[in-house]
């Protein structure tokens, strides 16, 4: 995937976040996994990094220091407004990601990605949404199962045909690692 990109899924409640940004722990191999994937498979690329969250824009310094703290490689952390946060509609969360992802895209037409989130709110949709628009831009789409059974049924099953892209759905980096050298990315 040299000269690719990948999409990251940020902190999810931002007020517990927020309390907690310094004793805050990322997935097990997640750092060490996204600076291989931002070197690629010959090693020496800069495969760039995108950060997109729906958490509001103020709280960037946190979400910066949580990614420096944690040895994440550098990249644009991609924010919604903080008019947006407050009003507390969980329904901004797809379209203000849909959106960055595809002024990325449109940024960037030569690129292809990596959309890596996990099963909790919209990902899956928005990935599955986005894949299906730029078929052949989108590697993989990898998905943390977070362990809510009933989200992970839901997010399964809008896989259950799905041939567009390849999903994984993992509880480790170290399935996403595999399944990215399978595939031919490291």
């Amino acid at each position: 995937m040299d000269r690719g990109g990948l999409f990251f899924k940020m902190a999810r409640h931002t007020s517990h976040f927020f309390s907690n940004v310094g004793k805050r722990t990322p997935l097990k191999g997640a750092a060490e996994l996204y600076h291989q994937l931002h070197r690629g498979k010959s090693g020496k690329a800069a495969n760039p990094i995108f950060y997109v969250s729906n958490s509001p824009w103020n709280l960037y310094r946190y979400l910066e220091f949580f990614l420096t703290k944690n040895n994440f490689p550098k990249g644009p952390i991609l924010l919604r407004s903080l008019r947006a946060a407050l009003t507390n509609n969980h329904d901004t969360e797809k379209p203000h990601k849909q959106h960055e992802i595809r002024n990325i895209l449109k940024t960037y037409p030569k690129l292809k990605f990596l959309l890596i989130g996990d099963s909790g709110e919209h990902d899956a949709d928005i990935y599955k949404e986005i894949s299906e628009e730029y078929p052949n831009r989108i590697l993989a789409i990898y998905l943390r199962d977070v362990g809510h059974k009933k989200r992970m049924e839901r997010v399964r099953s809008l896989f259950n045909e799905f041939e567009v892209t390849p999903v994984l759905f993992a509880k480790h980096s170290d399935q996403v690692r595999d399944h990215a050298k399978e595939i031919g990315l490291l």
